[in-house]
Parts: C-alpha cells; structure tokens; sequence
C-alpha cells in the first residue's frame, strides 16, 4: 500500500471506531439494546481484525528483518 493509503486508511478506521463506540452507547442508553448489542458486536471484530494485521505485520517485519541480517552473513 502506498503510504498516503495507509495514512488514510488508518485514520477512517480510528474514526469509525469512534463512531460506532459512541453510537453503541447512545443506543444503549436510549433503551435500543438489539441494536446495541449489534453495534459492539462489529466494534469487536473490527477490533479483531486490526490486532491480528497488525501481528501478522509485525511477525513479517520481523521475518524479513532476520532473514537479511542472516544474508550479511
């Protein structure tokens, strides 16, 4: 990806995380649980889904790392 992308992509995800957290509770405390509970559903697997590519990129980070300090040698 290019970094402009990136840059982007990183910053709609932040604010539709906020988004959805601040909607889950208005909705919550406004007495729509059903919708509630469908709201924090995505949140968590939005969540999900950004910690295991952010641990799939640090473990390909630190493979490729490895692997040319082992061609140096």
């Amino acid at each position: 990806m290019d970094v402009n992308k990136k840059r982007r992509f990183h910053i709609f995800v932040i604010i539709l995380i906020i988004v959805l957290f601040i909607s889950a509770f208005v909705l919550l405390f406004s007495g729509h649980y059903g919708a509630t509970v469908v709201l924090f559903g995505i949140l968590m697997a939005l969540l999900s889904f950004i910690s295991n590519w952010t641990g799939t990129d640090n473990e390909v980070y630190i493979y490729k790392k490895i692997h040319k300090n082992n061609n140096n040698w």
